[in-house]
C-alpha cells in the first residue's frame, strides 16, 4: 500500500496546466491556416442541402397557399352572414 500522498502541490499543478495550455496554443496556431478553407468548403458542401430545403419550402408554400386562402374566405363568409343561432339561444333571448 503506497504511503505517499497522491495530491499534487500547487506549483506542480500550475506546471501541468501551463503545459497543456501551451500545447493547445501550438495546435491552434498550426491548424489556423486550415480554418478559412475549411469554412469555405463547408459552405460549398452545404449549398445542395440548402437548395433542397428551399425547394421543399417552395412546394409546401404552393400547396398551403390555396388551403389557407379557402379557409380565410370561409371565415369571412361565416362572419358576413353570421352563424345561425340554435333554437335554445333563440328561445332564451326572444322570450
Amino acid at each position: 500500500m503506497p504511503t505517499e500522498s497522491t495530491t499534487r502541490s500547487s506549483p506542480a499543478l500550475v506546471d501541468e496546466v501551463s503545459g497543456w495550455l501551451v500545447g493547445a496554443g501550438i495546435l491552434t496556431l498550426a491548424l489556423f491556416p486550415f480554418a478559412v478553407p475549411l469554412i469555405a468548403l463547408t459552405l460549398v458542401c452545404a449549398l445542395p442541402l440548402l437548395l433542397v430545403a428551399l425547394a421543399v419550402g417552395v412546394v409546401a408554400a404552393i400547396v398551403a397557399a390555396p388551403i389557407l386562402l379557402v379557409r380565410s374566405i370561409g371565415r369571412r363568409v361565416v362572419r358576413a352572414y353570421g352563424s345561425p343561432r340554435s333554437d335554445w339561444e333563440a328561445s332564451s333571448h326572444g322570450a
